[in-house]
């Protein structure tokens, strides 16, 4: 699937960066990123071709990089992948939301080698260097085939570009990507070294510990969470419970139990 795309980027350079010229927002193209945003929510393939010809015949493509942006996108939700590449290939403009649409695509389809391919040709090609977004999605890929080496390279790619200091989203994908490849101590260190913490990264930590039946470090990990005055959410408490369960802690289980009651958090546990 991904030679297609290799060998077209090897004929030509796109540009990538906005002309003045290039930004159109007028109605109908408003229109049109409108009917291709409805497709794509809705998953709807059939409609979004017909969206595309359209796009097609009044050369909107040209104009704008948002609509040719949008048509990769509602191809890829659509879960039709080769359109999206056929697409990808024929624009005008890429910039790093179009690259970024199609290595999602390849992810949600566990497509990985194709999303690490994207990843280094978007750069060597295009000349764009990966965003925020970009990262989270490798990292995603480098957590489900649990290749800890090309995690390693992009974490310092992350540290080095100082993203880590205004994504938060980023910093939980990251820890995330440690703890599916096994390396607990690795994720908990970049957890502790986070500029910012919430919920969500606490929640993947605990989950890992969990998971890989460390679960007297998952409760500590817990005290450790509330030692920064972050207030749990359900699935903390799921994940409390089951790790009290696991170890027999049924006491401390029934007062974890009694808390969820006290902040209305409705749960259905299954110990």
């Amino acid at each position: 699937m991904f030679s297609r795309l290799y060998e077209n980027s090897c004929v030509r350079k796109k540009k990538h960066a906005y002309s003045s010229s290039g930004i159109h927002r007028d109605k109908e193209t408003l229109f049109c990123l409108a009917l291709l945003k409805s497709c794509a929510s809705k998953k709807d393939l059939h409609e979004g071709i017909k969206i595309h010809d359209m796009v097609v015949k009044k050369r909107l493509l040209e104009k704008s990089s948002y609509v040719g942006n949008s048509v990769v996108n509602m191809y890829v939700k659509c879960g039709a992948m080769l359109k999206a590449e056929q697409v990808f290939q024929e624009l005008p403009i890429r910039n790093v939301v179009t690259w970024n649409s199609l290595i999602s695509g390849y992810i949600h389809q566990g497509l990985f080698q194709s999303a690490f391919n994207c990843f280094i040709l978007m750069q060597s090609d295009d000349g764009i260097f990966p965003n925020a977004i970009t990262f989270t999605y490798i990292l995603k890929a480098c957590g489900s085939v649990r290749d800890v080496e090309k995690g390693i390279q992009v974490h310092e790619m992350i540290v080095r570009r100082g993203l880590l200091e205004k994504d938060i989203v980023l910093g939980n994908a990251l820890v995330d990507m440690y703890v599916k490849c096994g390396l607990l101590a690795k994720a908990q260190r970049v957890l502790q070294e986070l500029p910012v913490r919430d919920v969500v990264s606490w929640n993947i930590m605990i989950n890992g510990c969990v998971q890989n039946e460390q679960n007297n470090k998952a409760l500590s990990i817990y005290e450790r969470m509330q030692s920064e005055d972050l207030a749990p959410n359900s699935i903390t408490f799921i994940l409390i419970l089951k790790a009290c369960s696991n170890i027999g802690l049924i006491e401390k289980g029934e007062n974890f139990m009694k808390v969820c009651e006290y902040v209305q958090v409705y749960l259905v546990v299954y110990l």
